[in-house]
């Protein structure tokens, strides 16, 4: 039995390990590898994303696609956090408040695109309120 990291290796690194995976490993891993791919590829891991994929052929044909690729350095790294999620939820209600918007939406698209503004707005207004 091929652990998570084998299967990976062979898909990337020791490609001509592939042959040695066997077809209930490659079922066994695929959710997960499909789902690390999908930060990338989501167009693609969403085509294999079917309940009655046959999920040993779906990595093969991962396989065949990433055959000229490099490991990915991206594919262990856990998601970036979005900036909108580094405010608080006391200062987040203090900007919606004060640049009186309707949606937090909009909030969230001003933190996520323009930081900086955002970032000197509360600044102003938390020394207008000590």
């Amino acid at each position: 039995m091929a652990e998570l990291i084998d299967v990976v290796n062979a898909l990337f690194k020791q490609r001509n390990n592939w042959k040695n995976i066997s077809t209930e490993d490659k079922e066994k891993n695929f959710f997960i590898i499909n789902r690390f791919l999908s930060k990338k590829y989501p167009t693609k891991a969403q085509f294999l994303n079917i309940k009655t994929v046959d999920k040993s052929v779906s990595l093969d044909l991962w396989f065949n696609f990433m055959i000229n690729e490099p490991y990915p350095s991206w594919f262990w790294s856990k998601s970036q956090k979005m900036p909108s999620e580094n405010f608080d939820k006391k200062d987040f209600s203090l900007l919606m408040e004060k640049l009186q918007l309707n949606k937090s939406t909009d909030l969230e698209y001003l933190i996520d695109n323009h930081q900086d503004f955002i970032k000197e707005e509360l600044k102003f207004y938390k020394s207008k309120i000590k």
